[in-house]
């Protein structure tokens, strides 16, 4: 019986299997459903040859917490960086490289940009951050220190 647990637990991580599941949302679409909910917009920069990409979708965005913060309340956003989207996207807003995360106001004014991998845990707060308000009131910085 273990050696077949152990054979499922390996083909869904060869596989990339989730149980979290994030509604990615068109760019196009994420402004007016932005305005409609009051959310802010969540848009993640990605690259399929990017290792700590391929890094915050297995560990990362495979999390149920955080597909629940992210459905809930965000409008989440993923763009492919060489995709037309994504160009027109970095010439906005602006690009470091991939992974990159960019918190977006409904009427589309960047409230901040995130570069890199991260830890489930420091993800949730980040998320936590932007989510709750604070970024309006503190730092981020300030409000780790704060939470943790």
């Amino acid at each position: 019986m273990k050696l077949k647990s152990f054979i499922l637990i390996f083909v869904l991580t060869l596989f990339g299997i989730s149980n979290a599941e994030i509604n990615w949302v068109p760019l196009y679409k994420a402004f007016e459903i932005a305005k409609k909910e009051n959310k802010l917009i969540f848009v993640y920069i990605y690259s399929p040859s990017c290792h700590y990409c391929d890094m915050m979708d297995f560990n990362v965005f495979d999390s149920r917490k955080v597909e629940d913060m992210l459905n809930g309340q965000f409008v989440p956003v993923k763009l492919r960086k060489c995709s037309k989207e994504g160009i027109e996207f970095r010439k906005k807003y602006g690009f470091v490289g991939t992974p990159m995360f960019y918190f977006l106001e409904p009427d589309g004014k960047k409230i901040k940009a995130i570069f890199g991998a991260w830890e489930e845990k420091d993800f949730i707060k980040i998320l936590e951050y932007f989510s709750s308000g604070s970024y309006k009131t503190m730092d981020m910085n300030e409000f780790f220190m704060k939470t943790n």
